[in-house]
């Protein structure tokens, strides 16, 4: 007796049975219920909950909701616009204060980073204060128990010309010791 090598052989009524799949296209079944159960009403009938702003969900099409629903939806949908709109200036807002206050060339920031380096690159600082490879620059001396928490104390002012000044204080630490240092800039 040889041993049956193929599914064809072991079972011959595998393909001419149809997939279910193409079985409900080849032969459609016909139920014992009625198939068109709206066809005297005037619109289309939902049943379940009334649609209010705390449970829509999206999916009743505008059509079938009804006034008061449809008042919900409107709330639903112009809370949540508004809530975008209120994210997207609260963003700007933040982008903004990031570029004035760190990123712009002409920043607080950025004028304390220029002053620095020309003080490593000072010959006269360098004799004060030594090596300009261990110079640390920071802002005013707080109580916080955060070292690198020292902000830069700067004032801005407007002169007779009308010319904008900034002048900023911070220290210069190094081997040499510690040096209070002021910065007095053009503004644009």
């Amino acid at each position: 007796m040889k041993p049956i090598n193929s599914i064809l052989a072991a079972r011959p009524t595998a393909i001419l049975r149809n997939p279910p799949v193409l079985r409900s296209l080849f032969a459609p079944r016909f139920y014992s219920i009625q198939s068109n159960l709206n066809a005297g009403s005037s619109g289309p009938k939902r049943r379940g909950k009334a649609v209010t702003p705390f449970n829509d969900d999206g999916f009743v099409p505008w059509n079938e909701l009804s006034v008061g629903e449809k008042a919900g939806r409107a709330v639903q949908q112009s809370f949540n616009f508004g809530l975008i709109l209120v994210g997207l200036v609260l963003t700007g807002g933040v982008g903004y204060f990031l570029w004035t206050d760190v990123f712009s060339p002409d920043s607080k920031t950025a004028n304390f980073n220029r002053a620095v380096n020309k003080v490593k690159a000072d010959p006269r600082c360098i004799e004060l204060l030594g090596d300009p490879n261990k110079l640390t620059a920071h802002g005013e001396e707080t109580f916080n128990k955060w070292s690198r928490a020292r902000p830069l104390s700067s004032t801005e002012s407007t002169d007779n010309q009308g010319s904008q000044h900034l002048m900023m204080r911070f220290y210069v630490r190094s081997t040499g010791g510690q040096w209070l240092s002021y910065l007095l800039t053009d503004i644009g």
